[in-house]
């Protein structure tokens, strides 16, 4: 009896430790998809910063874009809203099955959720 309640034990520990590492890698893999900014749904991700460049897909819920910096190119009016500011970087699209990911496509800046365009702290390209 003592040498299973000693196996259960340590069982327990071992569970225990590895759902404390599970719990930690979540939230850093939660706290990297924080540092991504949001893409509106059926928003055109592109090959260059224009609205003539191959379209590589079109986003099919609310995405996310991790952008690594952004340039002056095509100006481009939907609505109100207009700029010529593109964005550079990754996308993923997590609506579609299985997740698609888009890796340094460009994006134009009126449907990327940051605010201002260009977004503050965000580097040009060069």
């Amino acid at each position: 009896m003592a040498k299973t309640s000693t196996r259960l034990a340590a069982m327990g520990l071992a569970l225990g430790a590895a759902l404390t590492l599970l719990g930690t890698t979540g939230s850093a893999h939660a706290a990297a998809q924080a540092s991504g900014t949001t893409l509106q749904p059926n928003s055109n991700v592109r090959a260059e910063p224009n609205t003539s460049s191959r379209v590589l897909g079109t986003t099919t819920s609310q995405a996310l874009m991790y952008i690594v910096c952004f340039k002056h190119a095509q100006y481009v009016k939907v609505g109100n809203y207009g700029t010529d500011v593109w964005y550079y970087g990754d996308v993923d699209d997590r609506g579609t099955n299985p997740m698609t990911w888009y890796h340094n496509p460009w994006v134009w800046g009126g449907n990327v959720n940051v605010g201002a365009d260009p977004a503050p702290g965000i580097r040009e390209c060069s």
